[in-house]
């Protein structure tokens, strides 16, 4: 007889940033799809994990805090995922707040840029979009779709607002170093998010895989719902090779992303109940330091 599925998503985004759902009805809504354990992951901040963590022990789903993180490392940067951390910490509250910070500045500048181009889009306009959670490029991206002025949120990004595009604006990152002791301080894991969005450049990065461990990275995100079954084995096999961790989550945004489901995993799989085994295995060797 098989054993029943054990469905996990470690990557999702509220409306804390940029998803469509509040922290609870994610909660909820992960329940539904036979998902038994969830991290809200949402884009420099900690805002929806009480909510979260309280809905968890409502609904019966094992929710670990998360959030995830631009960071910049020595030629580029990447996605960082927290995990398990005091979101309580002050100096990962600190860091956070400087990130956000930042967001700002560079929402207001790419807003400038978009009208500077003949797009009509205010602060006041994006706001409404994101009443209780931080903007980010998303928001903009969705104000120019339902404002009629661009065909998708994907044109939005691909035209306007994506790297290297008319209206894009880089933002203040923290080190990756700096970013993974906070998070180890706070009693958290760190996990590259997504690694098969680098395309191009993914095996130049993953050739620093031993350098990023050494500056406190503890594994990398191979159950990722972009990613297909080929990648995901080889990033699992890259983890274990140098001693990582490997974890997946599906980055399940609502509406504002519909193509991609709570669960998602590689290649229309689950993904695997061992991600979430490697992550509690990982957050206990930390907390015993």
């Amino acid at each position: 007889m098989n054993p029943p599925l054990r469905k996990i998503d470690l990557h999702t985004h509220s409306t804390a940033s940029d998803g469509t759902l509040s922290p609870a009805e994610l909660v909820v809504s992960a329940k539904a799809r036979g998902i038994v354990a969830l991290s809200i992951t949402d884009h420099d901040t900690f805002e929806g994990v009480s909510e979260a963590l309280e809905a968890g022990q409502r609904e019966g789903v094992r929710v670990v805090s998360g959030v995830e993180l631009s960071v910049d490392h020595r030629d580029g940067s990447i996605h960082l995922l927290g995990y398990g951390f005091d979101h309580c910490n002050k100096a990962l509250i600190r860091a956070v707040e400087y990130l956000i910070e930042s967001r700002n500045e560079r929402n207001l500048g790419m807003i400038k840029r978009l009208s500077e181009l003949g797009f009509s889009i205010t602060l006041e306009d994006v706001r409404e979009l994101s009443k209780r959670g931080a903007l980010g490029r998303a928001h903009l991206a969705q104000w120019l779709y339902i404002s009629r002025q661009v065909g998708s949120i994907d044109e939005a990004f691909d035209k306007l607002i994506g790297k290297g595009k008319p209206a894009y604006l880089d933002r203040k990152r923290l080190d990756l170093s700096d970013a993974c002791s906070l998070i180890h301080a706070a009693g958290g894991v760190t996990v590259w998010a997504h690694p098969g969005l680098h395309k191009g450049n993914l095996s130049h990065k993953l050739n620093q895989l031993q350098d990023w461990k050494r500056m406190g990275l503890d594994g990398l995100e191979s159950d990722y719902s972009g990613h297909s079954i080929v990648l995901r084995d080889m990033l699992r096999l890259k983890a274990k090779d140098i001693g990582m961790i490997f974890t997946g989550g599906s980055d399940f945004h609502g509406d504002i992303r519909p193509s991609v489901q709570l669960g998602d995993g590689p290649g229309g799989e689950d993904i695997a109940y061992e991600c979430w085994e490697n992550l509690n295995g990982r957050l206990k060797e930390i907390r015993g330091r």
